[in-house]
């Protein structure tokens, strides 16, 4: 059966300038509200085509009383719903799904913190256009669900792909071009929900300014001496793309974040390195956009018995 888009009327709001409705995308509306304590009266209908049948209605799966093809309901709190509309023989005739999108209290109870500041965060392996933007759901939330995504530059929209564990977005800009000046930021919105409530994330960012390149392999060309190649993510030529790389030795299988005294450390832009230091060693290279001075890699871990 042909989709057919619910036609949302009106909202009746017992107080004034404290909600409104918008719509998501066909079929899906949030409430707008201010406080929690607020009732609204929101006015459904199941299709114009309609009009002359007898039509009962369901929210989430129970019969309630308002029948006919436009309806009232009365939301409260948190409590939006999934309305379905019937017909006399009891046939699914369309849906609206209504949420609740408390403004202006605290927005982030549905997503973890990933950074200091930021519910999602987003990485780039190379500068192809391609990008993965991620999140955590807080764990009390069990009945989570994305409802909707968007990424664009100025006003053209980047191609994504939710992940299939709903944790994640793969994105591609095919507009992107690495070899000129990045001039626009790219605007991600993500917009969740837990049961009936809404929670709506957005983050502004360039591509220049999250690329991380992929671990480097390290190899032992010959005793003590060990070289490295980019990692086969990282975009090419090398000229216009360089890496950099940081250096640690340290004491026999030590963690590559360890400092103090007994730890060497360089950056460099060779490719190459002898380590000069008695055996057992730990050798460890990450690398990095020069350019941006951004994230590092992370750490290639080498043990030298």
């Amino acid at each position: 059966m042909k989709k057919i888009v619910l036609v949302l009327l009106q909202a009746f709001l017992q107080s004034i300038c404290c909600t409104s409705l918008r719509f998501i995308k066909p079929n899906v509306v949030s409430l707008e509200v201010s406080t929690l304590s607020l009732s609204a009266e929101v006015s459904l209908q199941c299709g114009e085509q309609y009009e002359s049948e007898q039509i009962h209605w369901q929210r989430n799966g129970m019969i309630i009383p308002e029948t006919g093809n436009g309806i009232s309901i009365a939301v409260e709190g948190l409590r939006g719903g999934n309305f379905t509309c019937h017909n006399a023989n009891g046939d699914f005739l369309n849906y609206t799904l209504l949420l609740v999108h408390p403004i202006t209290l605290p927005n982030a109870v549905l997503l973890a913190q990933s950074t200091d500041k930021d519910f999602i965060s987003c990485t780039a392996r190379n500068y192809s256009g391609h990008f993965h933007c991620s999140w955590k759901w807080d764990p009390r939330r069990t009945q989570r669900a994305v409802v909707h995504f968007s990424a664009v530059r100025k006003q053209s929209p980047i191609n994504c792909n939710l992940d299939s564990d709903s944790n994640g977005l793969s994105c591609s800009d095919a507009d992107f071009c690495p070899y000129s000046e990045e001039a626009l930021s790219i605007k991600l919105r993500v917009l969740v929900r837990n049961i009936f409530r809404l929670e709506e994330h957005q983050l502004s960012f360039f591509l220049q300014d999250i690329v991380r390149p992929d671990k480097v392999k390290v190899m032992k060309k010959e005793e003590n001496v060990f070289e490295w190649l980019p990692p086969e993510t990282w975009s090419f030529p090398c000229s216009f793309f360089p890496l950099a790389y940081q250096i640690k030795v340290l004491p026999k299988n030590s963690d590559c974040d360890r400092t103090g005294n007994r730890v060497k450390q360089i950056e460099t832009n060779e490719t190459q390195y002898e380590v000069n230091v008695q055996k057992p060693y730990t050798l460890c290279v990450r690398a990095q956009d020069p350019l941006t001075k951004n994230a590092w890699s992370d750490w290639s871990r080498h043990h030298q018995l």
